[in-house]
């Protein structure tokens, strides 16, 4: 391959990991809008509400990670895409927040399943779904 070619599919890659990122950032938004402020309602009974956090682990961390953080680093370098590389590397750290909801989502799914969440999530049946789904399917691509 020559050089331009060599540019043309980094370039593609490039804008493939944004454009990944980007719709990564519009589901973990979707999941808090959707899904963690159930859990500030005071309309949820209180039995719901203390399990917040073990319900929705770090999801507004990794949110702002990823939508403040690296998608801002990500959009910094659009114009030289060869130095995207430095952005993981200053973030190595910030990954960790990833390593965290990794260690947690089983007991999360698990609690999901069992009662009083369940039941409650039963009424809302597509919000569990949605849950579920995106628990499962945001690490595993991320993996």
């Amino acid at each position: 391959m020559d050089s331009r070619s060599n540019y043309l599919n980094f370039s593609q890659v490039y804008h493939d990991l944004l454009r990944s990122e980007e719709d990564f950032v519009n589901e973990m938004r979707h999941m808090i809008e959707n899904y963690v402020r159930v859990f500030e309602d005071p309309s949820t009974p209180d039995a719901i509400r203390h399990l917040k956090e073990p319900l929705t682990l770090n999801l507004r961390e990794l949110y702002n990670f990823h939508a403040n953080v690296l998608l801002k680093g990500l959009q910094y370098y659009s114009d030289d895409p060869g130095k995207v590389g430095q952005t993981f590397v200053r973030l190595e750290r910030d990954f960790d927040l990833h390593v965290k909801y990794c260690r947690d989502e089983a007991a999360a799914i698990k609690l999901l399943d069992e009662s009083p969440a369940k039941e409650f999530f039963d009424v809302s049946h597509i919000l569990f779904v949605s849950l579920r789904a995106f628990f499962i399917r945001s690490l595993h691509a991320r993996r």
